[in-house]
């Protein structure tokens, strides 16, 4: 037993405390801050992905506000530094920004002098493409700053992470239903964008749509994953006694998650499905480690699952996997010209948000016509093209660094499924976001980083020990007396 304390008092001070479990305990402002919290990352894919910048305004309002209200009790020290961080990468956007708006810029576009010459009056020479845009832009990193900071002030909770993995989970389900319902019944309402017959819901794109049920659907797995992982843990055999019972809370989830993965292909995203498969059986074959009578079972059940998804998908499926078009050859002719493009402008790039009008001037002859790129297709490559490689690079790092941070949690709290779920989820976003732009969805963007926030809040809480409930494991058995040292040492 003295080494399992020992243990336990070495990591306290480094981490931060565990919260207490009681809702009686929190204030009336924190409670209001946490409903706010879940009503934004529930609407927030219904008006169209909330793409319009008026919904990027609305929703940082709330977010801004639930920081307000949110209780800052259980911030600790690794939150505050990981704040920090993300408040660099903010001042780089802000800087970025300015440099592009001020005139004379410091790295002016030729298009300046030229538009000045043509239409005989004096110009400002700026380093952007729009005179407004770069500004402007700002609203949407501000957005995604304040909802992944009110997930790690709000995330210590086990409770709310609970919570707010359910309600993504369901509320996933109830928007792919209602397009499905709409697809199927042609109610223009409920589909509002049609894109060859593929489930939208009520994204303005099918793959951001795939990214979300993708997403919600890795949530759902990483909750189901939980109690056979604590099982592992314990050394209880998977498929032993008392597996059913580990998952008898979980029913609904597992609806729910079969439900996910029955509508993702009808999305048509080849992107969309295969990452989040490929990231699915990853996180399995990492946490659960499948041996014996598991692996045959796990085999066997993916197979079958696998024969009544493609199943149940339908022709238009096959049909889109067959079809060769600008979504394939033409997007990666556009990569190779941004590069083109970013390589003349390493440093600051040819203005934030003004892709769409900086673009078709380094369009050729290779890039069909019939391929319109208002955005860039990876969220990556664009950030370059509009901000320059040092920003790119600063955010890509930062990402990097979170990336770091949950791996750690879910190595030091295994069987905590909220960090898993974040660092899937999040993993889904950047991968999916670096060959299409869902990120740049505001509705996404939002739902996205309320997981990664909440899992970001968990992943300083003290490591788990699971020595002690070994221990207490042997002690139940009778004539186990000689084997306690020995629990307490595992």
């Amino acid at each position: 037993m003295d080494a399992v304390s020992t243990g336990a008092s070495d990591a306290a001070p480094a981490v931060t405390p565990a919260p207490a479990r009681s809702t009686r305990k929190r204030s009336l402002l924190d409670r209001v801050a946490f409903g706010l919290f879940l009503v934004m990352v529930f609407f927030a894919p219904v008006p169209d992905g909330s793409v319009a910048f008026f919904w990027v305004e609305i929703w940082a309002a709330v977010a801004a506000l639930v920081l307000l209200l949110a209780s800052y009790r259980y911030v600790g020290r690794g939150h505050v530094l990981l704040l920090a961080g993300l408040v660099l990468v903010l001042a780089v956007y802000g800087l970025v920004a300015l440099l592009q708006s001020i005139s004379p810029g410091p790295s002016p576009l030729a298009i300046w002098a030229k538009a000045s010459e043509l239409l005989n009056i004096p110009l400002a020479p700026l380093s952007g493409s729009i005179v407004m845009s770069p500004l402007q832009f700002l609203g949407r990193p501000l957005l995604a700053a304040l909802v992944l900071v009110a997930g790690i002030v709000l995330g210590c909770d086990s409770q709310r992470a609970n919570v707010l993995l359910r309600m993504v989970v369901y509320a996933a389900c109830i928007f792919g239903l209602i397009g499905y319902a709409g697809k199927l019944l042609s109610v223009e309402g409920m589909t509002p964008f049609n894109q060859g017959g593929a489930l939208t819901a009520f994204f303005i794109n099918k793959n951001t749509t795939a990214t979300y049920l993708g997403s919600a659907f890795l949530a759902a797995l990483a909750m189901l994953m939980a109690p056979f992982i604590r099982r592992i843990r314990e050394g209880y055999p998977l498929l032993g006694e008392g597996a059913g019972k580990a998952l008898s809370g979980a029913f609904g989830i597992a609806i729910a998650a079969v439900l996910l993965l029955l509508l993702l292909p009808l999305t048509q995203s080849r992107a969309g499905l295969l990452l989040t498969v490929l990231i699915a059986a990853a996180a399995i074959g990492w946490r659960i480690r499948l041996q014996g009578r598991a692996l045959g079972a796990a085999a066997i059940g993916g197979v079958v699952l696998l024969a009544v998804v493609l199943a149940s998908s339908g022709d238009v499926w096959r049909l889109r996997q067959a079809r060769l078009n600008v979504e394939t050859d033409g997007r990666w002719q556009a990569y190779a010209l941004m590069w083109d493009a970013i390589a003349q402008r390493p440093a600051l790039g040819y203005g934030l948000g003004s892709f769409e009008e900086s673009f078709p001037q380094f369009r050729d002859a290779n890039l069909e016509t019939s391929g319109r790129f208002n955005i860039g297709h990876s969220t990556p490559i664009e950030l370059a093209f509009e901000g320059g490689l040092p920003l790119a690079l600063v955010v890509v790092g930062f990402v990097l660094l979170l990336c770091g941070v949950l791996v750690r949690g879910a190595i030091r709290r295994p069987s905590d499924p909220y960090i898993l779920a974040a660092l899937l989820v999040g993993l889904l976003g950047v991968l999916h976001s670096s060959v299409d732009f869902s990120l740049q969805i505001t509705g996404y963007l939002i739902v996205c980083l309320a997981v990664v926030g909440f899992g970001l809040g968990r992943a300083f809480l003290p490591r788990e020990d699971f020595s002690r409930r070994r221990l207490r494991r042997v002690r139940r058995h009778p004539g186990a007396e000689g084997a306690e040292e020995t629990g307490a040492v595992h």
